[in-house]
C-alpha cells in the first residue's frame, strides 16, 4: 500500500495541484503584500535599512552608474553602498556587485525608472516571461499561476532576484533549439551574466550535435563581454576581476546562506567536512550529472526532457546555487508533465516532481533538524527520471521510437 502510494502517487491529481497551487499563490500573496508593508515603514525599506525588494538595488544601482557612465564604481564597495543609500535609505543593507559588467548592460533600462517602479515591473516581466514559457505546454491560465505560486517563484519576488530571466535564457534556449539554432545559442550565450548556471551547456549542444548552437553561444558571450567593455569600459572588467574572489570566501563562509543552497558543497560544509571534501563531492557530483546530461541529449528522447536533464543536471553540477534560481524546476515539471501525459508517468516520477518543487519549503526545516542541507538528494531522484526516459526510449524498436516522439 505505501509502494503504492508513492510509486503511482494517483492521488496526487490535476484538481489537486491546482487546489495546492491555488492556495500557495494566496498565501504568497499575503506574504508579499506583509513584505511591502514593512519594508517600505522607512521610505523603501524596513527600521532596519533593508530595502524592498532587498538584491534588486543591486541591479537597479548598477544600471544607473552604467548610464552615468562610471560603471566601474560598482565595484568599489565603499562607492556603491554610498550610492545605494544615497538613493534609497541613509541606513541602507550593505551589498555587493557581484556580477559581471555584461549585466549592466542586460540591465541598462532599469536606469529610466524610479527604484519601485523599476522593481514593480522587474517582477512583472519575470513573472509574464516564465508565464510565457510555460503557457505553449500548459495553457496560459496554469502558466501564470505556476510562474507566482511556486516557493522558488516566491523566494526570488522577495529577494528581487534574476532567477526568472536566468530560467527564461536557459528554458528559452532549449524550446528554440530545432526551430531557430543561431537565437537558441545566443540566448544560451546571455548566460554569461551568470556563466555558473550555464556550466552544462556545452555538454549539452556538444552531445546533441547543435553545432551551429554550439558556435553562437560561443559569439554571444564574445559579443555580450566585448560589447560591455565597450560601452561601459575595461575599468568594469578589472574591477569585477578584483571582487570575483569575494563570492567564493561567501560561499565558503557564510553559513547564513547555506540553507538556501541545495548544492553538494553546501552538504559537506553543513556537515563540518571542510572545503576538501566538499568540492571532492561537488566534482563527483557534476561528473555525474556531466554524464547523465550527454547520455540523454544523445538520445532519441525529445528536446523536453533533454531540456529538464540540461536543467536539473545544472543544479548538481555548480557549487553556488540558490532556491530563487529553482523557478527553471518550475518549467522542467511543466514539461515533464506534458511527456507523461503523452508517455504515461514513470514510477515514482510524480513525487519526485513535487519533492523538487518543494524543495525551498523543505530544506531549511530539514537543516534546522537534521543539520544538513539535502536539496541536491531531492533533485537526483528528478534527474535520474530523465535518465529512464531517454533509455527507455532508446531500447525500443525504430517504428515505437518514431511513433513516440
Amino acid at each position: 500500500m505505501t509502494g503504492s502510494l508513492f510509486r503511482q502517487a494517483d492521488w496526487l491529481t490535476s484538481e489537486r495541484v491546482r487546489r495546492i497551487a491555488v492556495i500557495f499563490a494566496v498565501i504568497a500573496a499575503l506574504l508579499l503584500a506583509g513584505d511591502f508593508w514593512i519594508r517600505t515603514r522607512a521610505g523603501v525599506a524596513d527600521v532596519d535599512g533593508d530595502q524592498i525588494g532587498r538584491d534588486f538595488v543591486n541591479y537597479w544601482s548598477g544600471a544607473k552608474l552604467a548610464a552615468q557612465g562610471i560603471a566601474a564604481k560598482a565595484y568599489d564597495l565603499d562607492f556603491f553602498v554610498a550610492f545605494q543609500r544615497a538613493h534609497t535609505v541613509p541606513n541602507g543593507t550593505l551589498r555587493w556587485y557581484g556580477y559581471p559588467p555584461v549585466m549592466m548592460l542586460l540591465s541598462l533600462p532599469l536606469a529610466l525608472t524610479g527604484f519601485i517602479t523599476g522593481l514593480i515591473l522587474w517582477w512583472l516581466a519575470g513573472y509574464a516571461l516564465i508565464a510565457a514559457l510555460l503557457a505553449r505546454d500548459i495553457g496560459w491560465r496554469w502558466g501564470l499561476l505556476a510562474a507566482f505560486a511556486t516557493p522558488a517563484a516566491l523566494m526570488n519576488t522577495l529577494s528581487g532576484q534574476n532567477g526568472c530571466f536566468s530560467a527564461g535564457l536557459m528554458a528559452g534556449g532549449v524550446l528554440l533549439l530545432k526551430r531557430r539554432p543561431w537565437l537558441a545559442g545566443a540566448l544560451f550565450g546571455a548566460l554569461c551574466f551568470k556563466p555558473h548556471l550555464a556550466v552544462l551547456v556545452p555538454v549539452a549542444l556538444a552531445a546533441g550535435g547543435y553545432w551551429r548552437s554550439f558556435i553562437a553561444a560561443g559569439l554571444s558571450v564574445v559579443t555580450l563581454c566585448g560589447a560591455s567593455a565597450l560601452l561601459l569600459g575595461t575599468d568594469a572588467w578589472g574591477g569585477f576581476a578584483r571582487n570575483a574572489p569575494i563570492n567564493v570566501h561567501l560561499l565558503e563562509t557564510m553559513t547564513g546562506f547555506w540553507p538556501r543552497m541545495p548544492t553538494p558543497f553546501v552538504a559537506i560544509m553543513t556537515l563540518g567536512g571542510g572545503t576538501t571534501a566538499a568540492y571532492a563531492l561537488q566534482i563527483a557530483s557534476g561528473i555525474a550529472a556531466a554524464l547523465i546530461t550527454a547520455f540523454v541529449w544523445r538520445s532519441p528522447a525529445s528536446m523536453r526532457v533533454k531540456g529538464a536533464a540540461l536543467i536539473v543536471a545544472t543544479f548538481l553540477t555548480t557549487p553556488y546555487a540558490w532556491d530563487y534560481d529553482l523557478i527553471s524546476i518550475t518549467i522542467v515539471v511543466g514539461w515533464l508533465i506534458v511527456e507523461a501525459r503523452e508517455n504515461s508517468f514513470a514510477p515514482y516520477e510524480k513525487i519526485a516532481m513535487g519533492v523538487a518543487i518543494a524543495l525551498p519549503l523543505l530544506t531549511m526545516p530539514l537543516l534546522a533538524t537534521i543539520h544538513v542541507q539535502t536539496g541536491f538528494l531531492m533533485l537526483w531522484p528528478l534527474l535520474l527520471t530523465t535518465a529512464r526516459r531517454a533509455w527507455m526510449l532508446r531500447a525500443q524498436p525504430l517504428e515505437a521510437r518514431g511513433a513516440a516522439c
